[in-house]
C-alpha cells in the first residue's frame, strides 16, 4: 500500500509549463485503445477542434517517469491517479515522433492498463479503469465494435460522473476542491540544493539545473565539461594546470576552496591529491552515474556549513534505471587527446525494493605541446613578448666562470659544435660558435591533455521496511590513474670542474645543456576513492518527515615523480675524473651511458590520504498553520570529521578535526495563496547554523530570504546571508620551517641589509575567512507564453580575513600592523642614538588572515520552447556581467579591480555569455552552444602591457538520431541513439598573452586542445 500512496503523491518535472499533477478522483470518460491503433485519436468532447501536434522523444521508462516526460515535452498539465492494482514498475514507450496529445497518450498507455481524457485545452487526466465507477444511466460497458477493431479506432466507454464535478479550469488553475480536499496540486521538479525544506520551482536564490538530457546534449565527458557552461564561473583551469590533472569549481572566481561540493546533498572532503588547495577534484565522479547537477550561485553556509562562500554544486546520482543501457563515447583532437568513455547501467525493482548499478570506464591519451604552435616554440618575441626558451639546448652552451672570455676565444660563451663527441676537444673547436647560444623549447613535451585511466562503480539500494520507513544505501568507488608530462630536463648553470675528463678549457666553466637520453619527467597519480552512505527515512503522522544518515569516505593517492633528476647527482657526476663514469656535457647527444643517466634520477614518491565521516539527522514538517498558510520548519544536527595525511619530505602534515553543528530552517507565508494559484503572494525563509570546530572554535551563520509574487507571472525574490571558510588542516598544521641567513633590507633601520631567519609553514592561530552575500532579482514566466522564462539577478559577495601569504617586503613595510611576527635584538647604544630598533633576527612569513575581496554583478537567463511545423526549437541564453572584482592584498594600498585585466590568478571577464539553440523533429536533433567572452587587457610581470587580447567565441555543435524512430520499430535498434558532435567547431585557439608567462597564453580563459570531435552510441535493452 505504501507504494500506491507514494504514487498518488508523485513528484513531477515542469518544463515550459508542463506539469504532472496528483489527482484524487476519476473523471467522466475512459479513452481506451483497440488493437492496431491509428496514428491519431478522435477528440473527446472537451478537446480543441484543431489539436496541436507535439514533437516527442520519450524513451522506454516507468509509467510515472514517462508521464513526466510527456508533460515536460508538451507543456500540458497531466493529472494522474494510479489504481491500487497498477504495477508502477511497468515500462512504457518508447515514443518518438510528432503526435497530438491524444494520439501520443494512446500509444504511450496502450499496454499500461491506464486511460485518459482531456479536461480542457491545457489539461488531461490519466487514471485506472477500476476507479471509474458504474456506467452512465445504467448502461453496460460494451466491448469495441468489429469495425472499430478493424480500423484501429479508440473507443469511449461512458462512466458515471463523480458526485462532485471538477471546475472546467480546475487543472489549468492548479487547484480544485473535492470533499474539502485539494485534488489538483502542481508539483514541479524538486530542487535539492539550497534548502532542506521540500520545495519545487523557484526559491529565494537562483539554482541552475543541468538535467541528464541537458548533459547529454552538451556532449560532455566529465562534470568539469558541464560546468564550463556555467557563466557564474568566470574562469576554470585546464587539466594541464595541476600535475594531478585535477579540476575544480570556482564560482564567482573567489577560490577553488570557496565552492562547496555535495554528492546527493552531502558534503565531500578535499581530494587526497588536492590537500594543499583544500579542494575537491570533480573528475573523480563519473559522469555516467550523474542524474543531474544543481548549481546554487549564492552562499549557503546557514544550510550546509563551511566552504559555501561562492556557491554550491550538488551532484545528484542516478537512483532508478528502468532498463539496462550501454553507452559508449569516443573522440579526439588533432594530434592526440583521444578519449573513450564506456558505461553500463542497470537497475532492478520490486514493490518494496529498488536498486541501480553503473559501471563507467574513462580513458584519455596524451596531447603534447609539440602539436600546438605556442608550445612548439617558446620564443614569444615573435608576438612582442619574451623569449622563454631554456638557455640549455642540445648541443649545450659553454660559459666562462670568470666573466671574461673563454680561453682562446673572443667571447665569454660558445655553443658546443654540432656532431661533437666531446672527446679530444680543444678551445679552437669552439671558434666557429663563439658568441652563439643554443636555446631550447622545453614545453614541446608538456602534456596539454594528460593521460588518464579511470574506473568507477556506483551502487544504489532502497528498501521499504514498512509503510512509513525506508532504508537507503549508496556506494561510489573510483580508481583514477593520471600521468602529466613535464618538460624535458634542462641542466642550467652547471659548473664543470677543471678535472672533468671532457673539459677542454683548462679551467672551470659553466654549461647549460639538455639531458638527452632521458625521457621527460612525468607526475603520476594513482588515486582511489571509496564513499558510502546508509540511512533511514520515514514519516511521523501526516505532516512530519525524518531522516538519519551516515556517510564515510576515504581517498588515497600515490604521487610518483618519474625521471626526476637530482641536481646534486648531476654536480657529482660532473666532478668525476673517470671518463667511464663522468658526465660529458660537451657532446651533441646523450651526456653519458644509459646507466649513468639513470643514476641521476632520484626517486620521488609521496602518499596522500584524506578521510571524512558524517552523521546527520533532521526532521521537517508543519510547525503550525496560521491565516496565511502553513509554517514549515526543519531542525537537525550534524557531526562530521576529516583527517588528512600529506606525506611530503619538506611539509609532512597529519592531523584531523571534528565539527558539531545544529541547524534550523523555517519557511513562512506572510500573505497567503493568490487566486492565480501559483504560490503564496509573499513568503519568507529563515535559516541559521551553529558550527563548533575542535581546532579553532565556533561560528554562527544566518540566512534570510524573501519571495513576493505581485502578479501571476512575476516573482520577485531576495536573499541575504553570511558564510565562512575555515582554515584548512594544511594551513593550520603544516610544519614550521626556517630559512637561514636571508639578506633583507630593513626599512626600520634605513634599509640596512641584515641576515634574517625566515619562518614559514602553518599557523594554528588562523581564523575563518568570513563572507556576506546578497542577491535580488526577478523571474518572469508569462502565461501568454508558458514556454518562456526570463530571469535576472543582482548578486554581491564580500569576503574578509582572507588566508594569505604576504611577501616579506610587505611585512617589513608594515611592522606596526604585524609586530608579533618580528623578533629583534636589543638596540645597541648607537641604535638608541639613531632612534632605530635593534637588528632584525627573525621574521614570520607564514599564512595569516589579511585582505578583503568585493565582487558584484548581474546574472541573466532566458529560455523558450517553440513548437512549429518545421520542428521544435529551444533557444536559451545565460550571461553574467561582473561590475566589480576588487581585492586588497597588500597593506596600505588601494583596492585593485581585476575585471577586464588578465591575471595569473585567473582573469575576470566583464561578460561571460553562454547561448544555445536546439532543434528536434522526427527523431533528428541538432544543437549548438556558444561561449562568448569579450576582449580584455593583457598584463605581464610588470603590469599592463598595452596589448588588448581579442574576444573569443567558441562554438560547439551536435547532431542526434533516434534510430528506432528513423528506421521504424525493430529489436535491433529500439532504444538506440547516435550522437555526433564537435567542440570548438572553428578551432579557436588562444592568442598569445604575457599573462601566461612561459606557457604563452591565458590558461584561465582557454586551452590548447582546439577542435575536438566525438561520436556516442547509446543502446537500451
Amino acid at each position: 500500500m505504501a507504494k500506491q500512496v507514494i504514487a498518488g503523491l508523485v513528484a513531477s518535472i515542469v518544463v515550459g509549463g508542463g506539469r504532472l499533477l496528483a489527482a484524487d478522483a476519476p473523471n467522466e470518460y475512459l479513452l481506451a485503445q483497440a488493437p492496431g491503433e491509428a496514428a491519431q485519436s478522435p477528440q473527446s468532447p472537451q478537446s480543441p477542434q484543431s489539436p496541436q501536434s507535439h514533437s516527442l522523444d520519450i524513451s522506454r521508462l516507468p509509467i510515472i517517469d514517462a508521464l513526466k516526460e510527456f508533460a515536460t515535452q508538451t507543456g500540458l498539465q497531466v493529472s494522474f491517479w494510479p489504481d491500487a492494482q497498477t504495477d508502477q514498475s511497468v515500462l512504457v514507450g518508447p515514443l518518438r515522433g510528432k503526435f497530438t496529445a491524444e494520439a501520443a497518450l494512446t500509444r504511450l498507455l496502450a499496454s499500461s492498463g491506464l486511460a485518459f481524457r482531456r479536461t480542457n485545452a491545457r489539461s488531461l487526466v490519466v487514471m485506472a479503469p477500476s476507479l471509474f465507477g458504474t456506467p452512465r444511466n445504467g448502461a453496460t460497458v460494451s466491448e469495441p465494435e468489429p469495425a472499430q477493431l478493424a480500423e484501429g479506432r479508440p473507443y469511449l466507454r461512458p462512466r458515471q460522473p463523480p458526485t462532485t464535478s471538477f471546475p472546467a479550469d480546475a487543472a489549468a488553475s492548479g487547484s480544485a476542491q473535492l470533499d474539502g480536499r485539494s485534488t489538483y496540486a502542481p508539483i514541479d521538479e524538486v530542487i535539492v540544493t539550497g534548502s532542506r525544506i521540500e520545495r519545487s520551482g523557484e526559491g529565494p536564490a537562483p539554482v541552475q539545473v543541468f538535467s541528464r538530457r541537458t548533459i547529454d546534449s552538451l556532449g560532455a565527458a566529465s562534470i568539469p565539461d558541464v560546468l564550463r557552461y556555467v557563466p557564474q564561473q568566470p574562469f576554470s583551469q585546464p587539466e594541464h594546470f595541476y600535475y594531478s590533472a585535477a579540476q575544480y569549481s570556482q564560482m564567482r572566481g573567489i577560490g577553488v576552496d570557496t565552492t562547496l561540493i555535495l554528492i546527493n546533498g552531502r558534503r565531500v572532503v578535499p581530494t587526497s591529491n588536492s590537500l594543499t588547495l583544500n579542494a575537491f577534484d570533480l573528475n573523480t565522479i563519473p559522469l555516467a552515474a550523474v542524474d543531474k547537477i544543481e548549481v546554487l550561485s549564492d552562499s549557503a553556509s546557514a544550510i550546509y556549513g563551511a566552504d559555501a562562500m561562492g556557491g554550491v554544486v550538488n551532484v545528484v546520482l542516478k537512483k532508478e534505471i528502468p532498463q539496462p543501457v550501454v553507452d559508449v563515447q569516443y573522440g579526439g583532437a588533432s594530434g592526440g587527446g583521444d578519449l573513450l568513455r564506456a558505461s553500463l547501467s542497470a537497475g532492478y525493482s520490486t514493490d518494496r525494493f529498488r536498486s541501480s548499478m553503473i559501471f563507467d570506464y574513462y580513458s584519455r591519451d596524451f596531447l603534447l605541446g609539440a602539436e600546438r604552435g605556442l608550445w612548439a616554440d617558446q620564443d614569444y618575441s615573435r608576438y612582442g613578448g619574451t623569449d622563454y626558451r631554456s638557455i640549455g639546448g642540445l648541443p649545450g652552451t659553454v660559459r666562462s666562470s670568470t666573466g671574461g672570455n673563454l680561453p682562446g676565444l673572443t667571447s665569454s660563451f660558445a655553443t658546443v659544435p654540432e656532431g661533437s663527441t666531446g672527446v679530444g676537444l680543444t678551445p679552437a673547436d669552439f671558434a666557429a660558435t663563439a658568441g652563439m647560444r643554443n636555446p631550447a623549447t622545453t614545453s614541446s613535451t608538456l602534456s596539454i591533455v594528460p593521460e588518464v585511466h579511470q574506473r568507477s562503480l556506483a551502487l544504489f539500494v532502497e528498501y521499504d521496511l514498512s509503510a512509513g520507513m525506508t532504508a537507503v544505501a549508496e556506494v561510489l568507488y573510483t580508481n583514477r590513474e593520471t600521468a602529466s608530462q613535464d618538460e624535458i630536463y634542462s641542466v642550467q648553470n652547471a659548473k664543470v670542474p677543471v678535472d672533468n675528463p671532457f673539459n677542454p678549457f683548462g679551467q672551470p666553466v659553466y654549461v647549460d645543456f639538455l639531458l638527452d637520453g632521458l625521457q621527460p619527467r612525468q607526475f603520476v597519480h594513482d588515486l582511489e576513492m571509496v564513499r558510502g552512505s546508509v540511512g533511514l527515512r520515514g514519516h511521523l503522522g501526516s505532516s512530519w518527515q525524518w531522516e538519519i544518515a551516515a556517510t564515510a569516505s576515504t581517498e588515497t593517492d600515490d604521487a610518483i615523480g618519474t625521471n626526476q633528476v637530482s641536481a646534486a647527482r648531476v654536480n657529482a657526476a660532473l666532478a668525476v675524473t673517470d671518463p667511464a663514469r663522468a658526465l660529458n656535457p660537451f657532446v651533441d647527444g646523450p651526456a653519458g651511458s644509459p646507466e649513468l643517466l639513470a643514476s641521476l634520477i632520484e626517486p620521488n614518491v609521496h602518499h596522500h590520504f584524506s578521510r571524512g565521516r558524517q552523521l546527520s539527522a533532521f526532521m521537517r514538517g508543519d510547525l503550525f498553520e496560521w491565516s496565511a498558510g502553513r509554517v514549515e520548519v526543519v531542525v537537525g544536527g550534524e557531526w562530521h570529521d576529516e583527517k588528512i595525511n600529506y606525506d611530503d619530505a619538506l611539509q609532512p602534515v597529519e592531523n584531523e578535526r571534528d565539527v558539531q553543528a545544529l541547524f534550523m530552517e523555517l519557511r513562512a507565508p506572510l500573505i497567503g495563496r493568490a487566486a492565480h494559484g501559483r504560490g503564496d503572494v509573499l513568503s519568507m525563509t529563515l535559516a541559521a547554523r551553529l558550527d563548533d570546530y575542535s581546532d579553532f572554535g565556533s561560528t554562527v551563520n544566518p540566512q534570510f530570504g524573501l519571495m513576493w509574487r505581485p502578479a501571476r507571472d512575476l516573482l520577485l525574490r531576495a536573499s541575504y546571508g553570511t558564510s565562512f571558510r575555515p582554515p584548512s588542516l594544511f594551513e593550520l598544521h603544516a610544519p614550521r620551517m626556517t630559512t637561514m641567513s636571508v639578506m633583507v633590507p630593513d626599512p626600520a633601520r634605513n634599509d640596512a641589509l641584515g641576515s634574517v631567519v625566515l619562518v614559514s609553514g602553518g599557523n594554528p592561530d588562523l581564523q575563518p575567512i568570513e563572507a556576506e552575500s546578497m542577491t535580488a532579482g526577478f523571474v518572469l514566466t508569462p502565461s501568454a507564453l508558458p514556454q518562456l522564462r526570463l530571469l535576472a539577478n543582482y548578486w554581491r559577495i564580500r569576503t574578509e580575513n582572507r588566508v594569505t601569504l604576504l611577501h616579506f617586503t610587505s611585512l617589513l613595510a608594515n611592522e606596526e600592523l604585524f609586530g608579533d611576527r618580528f623578533v629583534r635584538d636589543a638596540p645597541t647604544p648607537a641604535d638608541t642614538v639613531a632612534n632605530i630598533p635593534g637588528q632584525l633576527l627573525q621574521l614570520d612569513i607564514s599564512r595569516l588572515n589579511f585582505g578583503r575581496l568585493d565582487t558584484n554583478g548581474v546574472d541573466i537567463e532566458a529560455s523558450y520552447e517553440i513548437a512549429t511545423r518545421w520542428g521544435d526549437f529551444t533557444p536559451r541564453l545565460s550571461a553574467t556581467w561582473v561590475n566589480e572584482f576588487t581585492a586588497i592584498e597588500v597593506p596600505k594600498t588601494p583596492p585593485v579591480d581585476r575585471v577586464g585585466i588578465a591575471s595569473p590568478s585567473g582573469s575576470i571577464p566583464r561578460w561571460r555569455v553562454v547561448g544555445g539553440l536546439g532543434w528536434k523533429r522526427n527523431g533528428v536533433g541538432l544543437s549548438t552552444t556558444l561561449d562568448w567572452r569579450p576582449g580584455y587587457m593583457d598584463a605581464g610581470a610588470f603590469g599592463l602591457t598595452g596589448r588588448r587580447l581579442p574576444s573569443r567565441t567558441v562554438v560547439d555543435m551536435q547532431a542526434s538520431f533516434a534510430m528506432d524512430e528513423l528506421l521504424g520499430p525493430s529489436p535491433l535498434w529500439d532504444d538506440l541513439s547516435l550522437q555526433a558532435g564537435v567542440k570548438n567547431l572553428f578551432d579557436e585557439l588562444p592568442p598569445f598573452a604575457d599573462a601566461g608567462f612561459f606557457i604563452g597564453f591565458d590558461a584561465s580563459q582557454s586551452d590548447l586542445i582546439g577542435r575536438l570531435g566525438y561520436v556516442r552510441l547509446t543502446k537500451g535493452f
